[in-house]
């Protein structure tokens, strides 16, 4: 494989880590121990190491080492406020090419979410809403709009893993991403980025409240 290739293979091994909670926060992640571990060179662990510094998933001291980031409550409000903002945006901005194709696709997503969420199944639940939003937001012609979307994907995602059964039914998770395709549909920026801020910031909050 590619030497980048077995960067990104290293970013989903931590991240699934993470997910499944064989890490936890504040858990330290030795850069020897992850080469040895997959069986190859430390040059393309250093890379994924930094790729998630940059996502806030993982901190760096000197002379210690890498560790899991805590969750705090200023850092879901800061990462859910940023990401409601860049995704309402980015969506805003490919209105007009939504077809009819998309909407069954999305609703397909959306079927699977509340089908995960009945049954438990976290990563596929977790999966499938990636899937959604970033169906959504890649549509958008402007680049780096998409690319710093999606590096708040991988910490958003953790955090809504640790609490989403707290928070919401599978119910209310149809009508949360359903309400998202009915503002597309009516072909209105404002309430569009009206209604991807409140998803994200609402989600924020109920997760603050647990921290």
């Amino acid at each position: 494989m590619k030497k980048n290739t077995y960067k990104d293979f290293v970013v989903k091994q931590i991240y699934h880590s993470i997910l499944v909670d064989d890490l936890k926060s504040g858990d330290r992640v030795v850069e020897s121990s992850l080469s040895k571990h997959f069986g190859i060179s430390r040059a393309p662990v250093r890379e994924a190491l930094r790729e998630l510094i940059t996502e806030g998933i993982l901190q760096y001291r000197p002379q210690v080492g890498y560790f899991v980031t805590a969750i705090t409550k200023e850092q879901v409000l800061d990462t859910y406020e940023t990401r409601g903002l860049l995704e309402g945006y980015a969506i805003r901005t490919a209105l007009d090419k939504f077809t009819e194709k998309d909407f069954e696709k999305l609703n397909v997503l959306i079927n699977e979410m509340e089908y995960f969420a009945f049954q438990g199944e976290h990563i596929k639940f977790i999966e499938s809403g990636g899937k959604f939003h970033e169906y959504m937001f890649t549509k958008s012609l402007n680049k780096e709009l998409v690319n710093f979307t999606k590096n708040l994907s991988h910490k958003s995602h953790i955090f809504f893993n640790k609490y989403w059964m707290q928070i919401y039914s599978p119910e209310k998770i149809r009508r949360r991403h359903e309400d998202i395709l009915d503002s597309i549909l009516k072909k209105d920026g404002g309430l569009l980025e009206r209604v991807i801020r409140d998803h994200y910031m609402t989600t924020a909050e109920k997760i603050s409240e647990l921290i």
